[in-house]
């Protein structure tokens, strides 16, 4: 199992790293998605660089419980603005990163990080 979740640590942080690029770089879809929600584009880089920092955290195994906290609140807050915006068959799917970042931080704080 601890292969797994390492597995699972790793997919989720690239996921979440690359979510946050996308937002650094103000990627035209983004910035626009969530500038309809009033996010300005220091905000929206400043959120994408907590997705960054928390995907970086959660690869490291040292730092995994911490990372699979700030991943899962930043895939949850996509998840409200999707349901929001009015697409709730992606918020459905998009709730499975943060499901899978609350599996890890349940797995971290029962003393099994990886």
């Amino acid at each position: 199992m601890t292969v797994l979740t390492t597995l699972l640590a790793v997919v989720l942080g690239i996921l979440s790293i690359a979510a946050g690029a996308a937002k650094i770089a103000l990627v035209p879809a983004e910035a626009e998605f969530l500038a309809q929600f009033g996010f300005t584009g220091a905000v929206i880089i400043s959120f994408g660089l907590a997705q960054l920092l928390g995907g970086l955290l959660l690869i490291v195994p040292r730092t995994r419980y911490y990372g699979a906290l700030v991943v899962a609140a930043g895939f949850a807050l996509s998840v409200v603005l999707i349901l929001v915006g009015g697409d709730p068959a992606f918020a459905i799917v998009s709730m499975l990163p943060v499901l899978l970042a609350g599996f890890i931080v349940y797995r971290c704080s029962r003393g099994t990080p990886d």
